[in-house]
This record gives structure tokens, C-alpha cells and sequence, in this order.
């Protein structure tokens, strides 16, 4: 990757995160930036360094689903975006062994895990913003379950959901796993 296509990745995949309205994957990360405007960028730099990471893509996207408002500067110099994206990783090559764990933490009774009562948060969404689960299995979990627009009907007002329901959406699409095998995984624990 170039630093001039770093920047354009970076660009789109930060408006992805923090705007409703763009999807990084409708419009195949394309952003308008121009390569002039690119050159005359005083922090190209950091966008050279960036380039240069094993998987400088990834490393943004981890990086952003933990902050998405993370500058550019916060990422290219940072250990602490690179223990982001190493812990990235991690989940992502031990998924079935982390959503097994995180499950343990879930309720017996799998339903009452995502039911919304007296406009609070469902407790699973407790459990992740308590550090309980991973952002992983919440993925999983809303994904399998299908509860997202059941959650955006009822905490419309609820100012922690918008900011939450807006990283799982975004976050989605990146959350790659075989559906098969994580099912049984649920069968076996709530059956």
C-alpha cells in the first residue's frame, strides 16, 4: 500500500465510523481525495509510516472500531494502536475459543440477554460496555439474534445506544466468522 492509498483508506474507513450515512463497503472505500492534496499535507508522514505496517488496513480498522475518532498521528506512532491491532488479531484468529469464554459471562436464559425492559440497556450490551464480553461476541450475538432493529425501536432516545449502535453497525460488516460452527458453539451452551 502506497501512503497516497493509506490516506484514501484511512479517510474512508474513519468516515465510515463516524457518519451515518457512508458505507465503506457500498462505496468500496472510495472517497474523494485528491493526490495534490495529499502532497501538500504537512502530516503525510505519518500516512508513510502507516504504509509501511504489515497490514496497514487492518490496523486502521482496529484502531478506529476502538476509537473512531483516532487521528492519524494517534495511530502511526503509537504502541498503543499497535497492542489494538495485535489484540485485533488475536480475537480474530481465536474467535470460536472467545465467544465460547464470553458466553459463560451471558445469562441461562439466552433471551433475557437481549430484551430491552423499562428503556434500559439490554444486559448484554451492559456486559460488553463493562468489559465482560468482547465487541466480538456482541457482533456474533446481534448478528445471530438479528435484535439490532428491535434495539434501534426501543433506545431510539437512549444516548449510550446511539453512540454504541453505531459501533456495532459500523463494525459489522468486518466481523468475519463461520456461522456454522459458532452456531453450534450457541446450541451447545443454551440448549
Amino acid at each position: 500500500m502506497t501512503p497516497y492509498e493509506c490516506y484514501v483508506d484511512y479517510l474512508a474507513l474513519k468516515r465510515h465510523f463516524t457518519s451515518e450515512s457512508y458505507d465503506y463497503f457500498k462505496y468500496n472505500g472510495k472517497v474523494s481525495a485528491k493526490r495534490d492534496s495529499f502532497d501538500k499535507r504537512k502530516d503525510k508522514f505519518f500516512f508513510e509510516k502507516i504504509s509501511k505496517h504489515k497490514d496497514p488496513h487492518e490496523f486502521i480498522v482496529s484502531n478506529l472500531v476502538k476509537n473512531p475518532r483516532a487521528w492519524v498521528r494517534d495511530l502511526a506512532y503509537s504502541e498503543a494502536a499497535e497492542s489494538n491491532y495485535q489484540d485485533w488479531i488475536r480475537k480474530r484468529q481465536s474467535l470460536t475459543y472467545v465467544v465460547s469464554n464470553d458466553l459463560s459471562n451471558l445469562k441461562e436464559d439466552f433471551d433475557s440477554n437481549f430484551k430491552i425492559n423499562d428503556g434500559q440497556l439490554p444486559p448484554i450490551i451492559d456486559m460488553y460496555l463493562g468489559g465482560k464480553i468482547s465487541l466480538e461476541t456482541l457482533l456474533i450475538c446481534a448478528d445471530i439474534v438479528g435484535c439490532l432493529s428491535y434495539w434501534d425501536n426501543k433506545l431510539r432516545d437512549n444516548v449510550v445506544w446511539s453512540e454504541t449502535g453505531m459501533i456495532i453497525k459500523k463494525s459489522m460488516p468486518f466481523m468475519k466468522y463461520d456461522k456454522t460452527k459458532i452456531k453450534k458453539i450457541f446450541l451447545d451452551k443454551f440448549s
